[in-house]
């Protein structure tokens, strides 16, 4: 069930490569947001992997019961039959989903567990342990080197699933989520199999120019201001048209949740006119570029693992330390990490050092995949 975003795909489809058998294997995606599904359907590579693995998919969008408080008399009649709507199409998704937990022998879903999706799988009738059935995985290739969420509350039901965690540095995380039966699988994105179909796709790919890949992330109240953002996008063009003689395109490779009109308003008031904006999968063009920036992503993994030289400049927003109390922890495990342009000038400089710090970060990080959790 995708249930939060579309970086979940960036991790079970990886995970698929390594496990997927057509001859005893059937696998089927359920979305239950409408955006994700469409942004999925949408997307070339994305449906290039789904046809690869034979996979069915489908949307099912449960929706939550408006609060009648606090409303006049009208709009409390309105909202009131909106939800009389919203029940009758959630008990019929409700139908469909109960079909689907007595037909098929796991279930996945992201970690944080969006109840308003998943109840299905929690509250029908126990008829055999959920326990064997349900597999829960972080909604992207994030880093927790012993680090504990920032929160206290647990997940729900964390004791009635197994979680797939990418390192054994990231069970203190974990454990504080409240999950107890953890399962080491290793980073699914360093997977040889996965590199193998993304060449496959890759192949294709005709690029006239060179090009520096920039991996942004939208504004958050506790990840993104939006002044620093604009001041690391325009900086970082800057700097990569003066160092970069010849003639050069830079890419911007939105999150997921990001509006690429902000993105253009940006480049545009800062009169920089050699960008394009992808939605592909981050590996694509990470292989084919020059240099990576990212702006505090799980993305600059790709870049690493592909032997691209790449550089996290980020200027922290004022709340996050409330949020990841210890900072950057892609710069804690030694990616190279940067927050003002001086400094993002000086590495770009220097590529080749830049390149074998990260090689032997990587190096530190991935390890044999273990595969072996069904």
């Amino acid at each position: 069930m995708i249930t939060h975003s579309l970086g979940e795909l960036d991790v079970i489809f990886p995970i698929l490569s390594k496990i997927y058998n057509k001859n005893i294997m059937k696998i089927e995606l359920i979305f239950t947001e409408k955006k994700i599904y469409q942004k999925f359907i949408s997307n070339n590579f994305y449906q290039y992997i789904s046809n690869n693995f034979d996979i069915n998919f489908s949307l099912n969008v449960a929706y939550k019961l408006k609060s009648l408080q606090s409303l006049d008399f009208l709009k409390k009649n309105i909202v009131f039959m909106k939800n009389i709507v919203f029940l009758i199409n959630n008990f019929f998704k409700g139908i469909f989903l109960l079909r689907k937990v007595y037909s098929n022998d796991y279930f996945m879903h992201e970690f944080t567990n969006q109840l308003t999706s998943t109840w299905i799988l929690y509250f029908s009738p126990n008829f055999f342990k959920y326990e064997r059935k349900i597999i829960v995985y972080m909604h992207g290739h994030a880093i927790h080197y012993d680090a504990a969420p920032s929160h206290k509350k647990k997940t729900k039901f964390a004791n009635k699933v197994k979680a797939l965690i990418f390192h054994e540095h990231s069970e203190i995380y974990w454990k504080k989520r409240g999950f107890t039966n953890l399962h080491i699988l290793g980073y699914p994105k360093f997977f040889k199999e996965w590199f193998n179909l993304v060449n496959a796709y890759s192949a294709n790919i005709k690029l006239n120019k060179k090009f520096v890949l920039i991996y942004t992330r939208d504004i958050h109240p506790y990840y993104m201001d939006k002044e620093k953002y604009i001041e690391l996008l325009t900086t970082s063009c800057q700097i990569v048209n003066s160092k970069f003689k010849e003639e050069i395109e830079i890419i911007i490779k939105p999150h997921p949740r990001e509006s690429n009109d902000f993105i253009i308003k940006v480049l545009n008031d800062s009169k920089i006119k050699n960008f394009k904006i992808i939605q592909d999968y981050n590996l694509v063009f990470s292989e084919l570029c020059i240099l990576a920036i990212s702006f505090w992503t799980s993305a600059i993994l790709d870049a690493m693992c592909s032997g691209t030289p790449a550089i996290e400049y980020y200027i922290e927003a004022d709340r996050f330390r409330e949020v990841e109390p210890k900072g950057s922890l892609y710069k804690d495990i030694g990616i190279i990490s940067v927050d003002n342009k001086n400094d993002l000038n000086i590495h770009i400089s220097n590529l080749e050092q830049v390149k074998n710090n990260n090689d032997a970060v990587l190096k530190k990080i991935s390890k044999n995949s273990n595969v072996n959790f069904l």
